[in-house]
């Protein structure tokens, strides 16, 4: 079945939002970032920050990912909640990001991949405030609690979605291969969406593997093991294939 994605816009006043953002943010060099919502001002924020004396940068959204893979942002500067590739690609060009849009989820997701500053230039109540680094930080301890309980796993569930856009079989079959040539167990869970209920019966699972949208592991309190995704897999893996190596050695 076919499914029509409609873009829905947001109409506001951005020039007061912007003299805020030239009088607030220290970095000349900006990377400017935004949701669909407010793609329409983009260019606009474009012009009249470079006007105000700022060098602006807006970035591609997975440009250097071929063959391309999942659902990715349609326009330049675009954030989705699972792909900031669009920031991620102007990361060494810029001091810091600037954010227009609402809330925190969107630009959380370039926090947790970069450690340049991140301005949030609220559009609908006009201020503009720095992302908390203890954001950032609490991400990173978490993270690293998490990896650690699965460095240390016996069996992985490597959860699939079918939902278009996040299939990624493939990489599961690789993930288990690999699983198992470090002497672990591994297991594919097929399923449409991800919830904690999902999951309750894999008694012999010791830690699930993620390989869907990379938001979903932010719900971790409420899943009944260790979730983790598939990137930090990879990490654990090329771990212990160092650790079997300087066995051998």
């Amino acid at each position: 079945m076919r499914t029509l994605f409609i873009e829905a816009y947001i109409k506001a006043d951005i020039e007061p939002l912007l003299d805020k953002v030239l009088k607030i943010v220290p970095e000349k060099k900006i990377g400017l970032v935004t949701t669909v919502q407010h793609i329409k001002n983009l260019k606009k924020a474009q012009i009249y920050l470079k006007k105000g004396g700022k060098e602006i940068h807006v970035g591609t959204p997975a440009k250097n990912l071929q063959p391309k893979q999942g659902i990715y942002a349609f326009h330049s500067g675009q954030l989705l909640g699972c792909d900031a590739s669009a920031a991620l690609d102007i990361e060494e060009e810029v001091d810091a990001f600037v954010f227009l849009g609402t809330g925190e989820f969107h630009p959380l997701f370039i926090a947790f991949n970069s450690e340049k500053p991140i301005w949030l230039a609220n559009a609908l109540t006009q201020t503009v405030e720095l992302l908390p680094e203890e954001r950032r930080r609490k991400f990173f301890a978490k993270q690293a609690a998490r990896m650690h309980h699965a460095e240390e796993a016996k069996c992985y569930g490597i959860i699939v979605s079918t939902k278009p856009g996040q299939v990624y079989l493939n990489m599961a079959k690789r993930m288990k291969e690999q699983a198992e040539k470090l002497g672990k167990k591994a297991v594919i869970l097929l399923s449409d969406t991800i919830t904690p209920n999902d999951l309750m019966n894999y008694h012999e699972v010791d830690c699930f593997v993620n390989t869907a949208c990379p938001r979903i592991v932010e719900d971790q309190p409420f899943y009944p093991k260790t979730m983790i995704n598939g990137t930090e897999l990879r990490q654990i893996f090329d771990k212990l294939n160092g650790k079997t190596k300087a066995k051998s050695l």
